[in-house]
């Protein structure tokens, strides 16, 4: 049926019935690279996405949603700590630490809720390119796009579009799961849930595309405009420059971490080429797939970069909290000194 959404072992479907030794020659292999690989990668990103999204909504706790910008960012840190909260499942199944039934509470909550947090933040980080836009090239346009209550209805907007399309394959993964069954998501699923599976990858697909051409339009935008406006206003262009400086960091982070998968996963897309293709090439993609998988479970860990460039007061209060208690710990070590000092002085006068 085309891509499968389960991110844990390889698909039945994509090892050939007619040759039991196939399977048998590239185990191996592909039990140290999902045993062992994989686990240890998720492992590594789980902990830093804790520390650096925990970090960050400890600032943004204390940061007012004074811009949609700002507002934007809570929404993506929100859906990172989700998508984050799914790799414990994860590093489980793959490393066979759980049971052989494991794998259909994968399919059925962990891996939609992995999917759906991942194109909540694709989403996210197009209309953050749009808000850039805007603030740049048409400053002075409607007002009510630049009104954060129009930010927090486009927000919910989104969460709400996101969650009617992953309830569905949560609801219709309702298969009763047998050991030959159990390691393909879609024959858990029922002959609608297949269907909806595949309507949702196609949807899937076409926002990344759409956010790709927002993204690139909006830097090419922006790039225009501030070449010409450097031209006839030096001064007053730094600051656009900044938000060019900015924008270049979200399409770094988008180009790095969801178009190398987007890009493998084309061939799962056309149900087809599992006909012509054999089991070396299913394999192939297999990994291909799971690697860049993984550089997609990295923006987790790539998104604080973003608020930390772009968002002013982020990086303002990181700096304050920082500062605070290097300037504690100065003031500590001084009083020490200090107090040595006069303890010093005293035994010199005693004597």
């Amino acid at each position: 049926m085309g891509y499968n959404l389960s991110y844990g072992k390889l698909p039945d479907n994509h090892l050939s019935p007619d040759n039991s030794s196939s399977p048998n020659a590239s185990s191996r292999g592909h039990d140290e690279f999902t045993t062992i690989v994989l686990p240890v990668l998720y492992l590594v990103i789980f902990l830093a996405s804790l520390l650096l999204n925990g970090l960050a909504v400890w600032i943004f706790f204390h940061i007012r949603n004074k811009t949609s910008f700002i507002f934007y960012l809570k929404n993506i840190v929100v859906a990172d700590l989700l998508m984050t909260l799914t790799f414990p499942f994860k590093i489980i199944q793959d490393s066979r630490l759980g049971p052989w039934h494991f794998n259909s509470f994968l399919c059925r909550y962990t891996t939609v809720l992995f999917y759906a947090n991942m194109y909540t933040t694709i989403v996210f980080l197009g209309l953050i390119s749009i808000d850039r836009y805007l603030k740049v090239v048409k400053p002075f346009g409607d007002s009510r796009m630049y009104s954060i209550t129009f930010t927090k209805v486009l927000s919910a907007c989104v969460w709400v579009v996101m969650a009617f399309l992953a309830l569905p394959n949560l609801i219709l993964t309702n298969g009763y799961p047998t050991k030959r069954n159990v390691d393909d998501c879609l024959k858990l699923k029922s002959p609608l849930g297949v269907k909806w599976h595949s309507a949702v990858i196609y949807i899937n697909t076409c926002m990344f595309v759409v956010v790709l051409v927002v993204l690139i339009g909006c830097y090419i935008a922006i790039s225009r405009y501030i070449y010409k406006s450097s031209k006839q206003f030096i001064s007053s262009s730094s600051r656009k420059r900044k938000h060019n400086q900015s924008i270049r960091v979200v399409v770094a982070v988008f180009f790095t971490c969801f178009l190398p998968y987007h890009l493998c996963r084309i061939p799962f897309t056309f149900s087809h080429l599992d006909k012509i293709l054999d089991d070396s090439a299913h394999r192939i993609l297999y990994y291909c797939k799971e690697m860049t998988l993984f550089l997609s479970a990295c923006n987790v860990c790539l998104d604080p970069i973003i608020y930390f460039f772009m968002c002013r007061s982020f990086s303002r209060r990181l700096f304050r909290k920082s500062n605070m208690r290097t300037r504690s710990e100065s003031i500590r070590s001084l009083q020490s000194v200090r107090r040595s000092e006069v303890r010093i002085y005293h035994e010199y006068t005693d004597v």
